[in-house]
């Protein structure tokens, strides 16, 4: 089974197709960087038609929130055509989903804190309860204190040093969105085996 996913950027690339495959063996996943969050939104439809006429068994766009005040106001940035796909149906057997990272996806990293520990060592991050209110700055500033104020934060570089330590069990208790984004994923996996 092959499931098509569309992100924001190399970074979101880097860290999605490492995780994907490592926490679904047996499930291919085509990921697709969009180069930033504008043109993912607006060519999302093409990557509709793209994963349709692949024929595979699911799609995903994943965007961040960043400034918008909630994610209602995210999908209002979708065309029409695209909230109406992704109302289609039981969410276990749709055939393409928008997911939203509150804040951004750094939210999620930061929401596995003994990833960040193993990235940082010794760094003293545990996280908020819910990661919603942190994100790339936060991380920047924790790697800044890190190795130092002159240290330069990669973030393609920390995508791929983060995804192998990455763990979606360890990061679910601590982002709503995560969770939804996850589980959703799940469930398409185990509905389209």
């Amino acid at each position: 089974m092959t499931i098509g996913v569309g992100v924001e950027g190399p970074s979101d690339y880097q860290f999605w197709d490492k995780v994907l495959h490592k926490h679904f063996r047996g499930h291919r996943f085509d990921v697709r960087n969009m180069k930033n969050r504008d043109k993912l939104i607006r060519e999302t439809p093409r990557l509709i038609e793209s994963f349709c006429d692949c024929h595979y068994a699911a799609g995903f766009t994943l965007v961040d929130m960043d400034d918008d005040p909630c994610v209602t106001a995210v999908l209002e940035l979708f065309d029409d055509a695209v909230r109406a796909v992704a109302r289609v149906g039981e969410r276990a057997a749709r055939s393409f989903h928008v997911c939203v990272a509150i804040k951004e996806i750094e939210s999620w990293f930061l929401a596995d804190a003994a990833a960040i520990q193993s990235v940082m060592p010794g760094c003293e991050w545990a996280g908020p309860e819910d990661t919603r209110s942190v994100a790339k700055g936060r991380l920047r500033r924790l790697y800044k204190t890190h190795f130092g104020q002159h240290a330069s934060f990669n973030e393609i570089a920390f995508a791929k040093d983060i995804a192998p330590k990455f763990s979606p069990a360890r990061a679910q208790p601590h982002s709503t969105s995560f969770r939804y984004f996850w589980g959703t994923l799940e469930q398409r996996v185990r509905h389209g085996a």
